[in-house]
């Protein structure tokens, strides 16, 4: 990286134009090293991007998301252990946090929990099927009167389609000394230098920013945090979501689309490991 960047706001740095996924540019700053694409339609962004279909239709979402319950709840009580680290139980704002079955964790760990998810139907299960303070909407345009021991970005980080106005909100809602825990894939990492644009994660327009530990930092450091850990997370996900993300990311065949859907309906709900190849978690602390 040549140096840091002055503003995420209107950035004016060259941009070098990578290649095309989805009919979407995938761009790179030539100073900061920031892959991002822009947004076609901001004012529909969320209502498009996280519709239904992107919960129960798999491709680059799931099959069925609320199948995979279990698993996500275990990955919240893993994430739970993690912070309990570095802080105490208090007031946590998980943001994307769909059903809330990672929030739900939290809140039986001690947490004061609340949630902003921008799928309706997500938030609704949520209130209503787990008793969580769940509001419908997103980062950009959230305001709370609280202010938050930790904030979980969790697979979120890299779909904020106004990551200034995002940051800054998280910075703002933070307390100081607070913690911001961002759970995000490695653009530099080995599987995704060898797949390239086949790579699962360059699935816009749900995923529009793709960081590496180096730029995923400096972004942090810009709003005022700075990196106290990181590590890889112990991750389950259903086969038949597994089989998804592949068969989205790979060469289409009658053959291939038969023995997927075989699999599917046979083994589908057969919790598989996720393998820790190209994703993190992050700790953030507000400085």
């Amino acid at each position: 990286m040549k140096k840091n960047c002055s503003s995420v706001l209107d950035c004016a740095e060259e941009k070098t134009d990578l290649f095309t996924k989805k009919g979407y540019l995938i761009k790179e700053c030539t100073t900061c090293g920031h892959r991002f694409t822009d947004i076609k339609d901001i004012e529909k962004h969320l209502s498009e991007s996280f519709s239904d279909d992107y919960f129960f239709e798999g491709k680059e979402g799931y099959p069925n998301y609320l199948e995979e319950r279990d698993m996500l709840y275990k990955s919240g009580v893993k994430f739970t252990k993690v912070i309990a680290k570095y802080m105490k139980p208090g007031r946590v704002l998980d943001v994307g946090c769909a059903a809330g079955f990672i929030l739900k964790a939290f809140k039986d760990a001690g947490w004061e929990a609340y949630g902003v998810e921008p799928n309706d139907t997500m938030a609704s299960y949520g209130r209503n099927e787990l008793g969580l303070d769940i509001r419908t909407g997103g980062m950009e345009t959230f305001n709370s009167d609280q202010k938050f021991d930790l904030i979980n970005l969790i697979e979120v980080i890299g779909s904020l389609y106004d990551l200034d106005k995002a940051m800054q909100n998280v910075r703002d809602l933070c307390k100081q000394g607070g913690l911001v825990l961002v759970e995000s894939w490695d653009m530099k990492c080995l599987a995704a230098k060898f797949f390239g644009p086949n790579w699962h994660e360059y699935c816009p327009p749900s995923v529009v920013h793709w960081y590496s530990d180096n730029t995923l930092k400096q972004l942090f450091n810009y709003y005022g945090f700075e990196l106290i850990a990181k590590g890889r997370p112990s991750k389950r996900i259903n086969l038949k979501h597994g089989l998804a993300i592949i068969a989205e990311n790979s060469s289409k065949s009658k053959l291939k689309k038969k023995f997927f859907s075989f699999l599917s309906r046979t083994l589908g709900n057969v919790p598989v490991p996720y393998p820790p190849v190209d994703v993190k978690w992050y700790l953030f602390k507000k400085s």
